[in-house]
């Protein structure tokens, strides 16, 4: 008697206590097992995305959007990648044309989601956070610069510690970051709201003019 076929994590629809969508409905994806990607696509929309969004952020949208484990996600960065050590969203380590086959996103917009720790420039190594960004799905990689003490946008101070637990959590994108989506990535803690493709609203102009001075004036400069 044969063996029965495993089926991949992966390729079973959401469970009916996920968000649903009106018709019609996401495909079942079926992977290709020897790239770990699905053979029919990945159902990904950049109109989701945010001025200077942060790759981990992206990611969040993606893993909720398709009903993917963090396991999967995390090796779209390189099949030698241990999904549970993760690695560091940095420039030079994150395979940016793999991701870029996933996601279809342009090579530049990818780039630009990553650390580039040059010159005097510093990121943090824990995961920095506006508790109102997370509120309405959107983490930038601006939030990452330590010279930075408060939101662009909000005005606010920037949090490492969660509300709840009062834990940091490293700023890796590994499986525990990846399915903390918008939340503690320690105990699981809400911010305030949940991102799903159905409540995904544009930026305000002035937030996006925010962020954009600060990306030009940190980032570029």
């Amino acid at each position: 008697m044969s063996s029965p076929v495993m089926q991949p994590d992966a390729s079973s629809s959401p469970p009916r206590s996920a968000w649903l969508l009106s018709e019609p409905a996401f495909l079942i994806l079926t992977l290709d097992e020897s790239r770990l990607t699905p053979s029919l696509g990945y159902v990904f929309r950049r109109s989701w995305l945010y001025p200077h969004e942060s790759l981990i952020s992206i990611l969040w949208k993606f893993e909720t959007a398709n009903a993917l484990s963090g396991v999967v996600v995390a090796r779209l960065m390189g099949l030698d990648v241990d999904p549970y050590e993760g690695i560091v969203p940095r420039r030079g380590v994150v395979d940016v044309v793999r991701l870029q086959e996933s996601l279809g996103l342009p090579v530049e917009m990818l780039r630009a989601a990553l650390m580039d720790p040059v010159g005097r420039r510093r990121y943090s190594d824990v995961f920095r956070y506006c508790r109102r960004c997370l509120a309405h799905g959107y983490h930038s990689v601006v939030h990452q610069l330590e010279k930075l003490s408060v939101c662009p946008a909000h005005r606010r101070m920037l949090e490492t510690r969660c509300w709840r637990c009062g834990r940091e959590a490293p700023y890796r994108v590994n499986v525990q970051l990846l399915e903390a989506r918008f939340h503690c990535a320690c105990c699981y803690a809400g911010h305030g709201g949940t991102w799903t493709p159905d409540n995904a609203e544009p930026m305000k102009p002035a937030y996006r003019s925010a962020f954009a001075r600060r990306y030009l004036e940190c980032c570029l400069g």
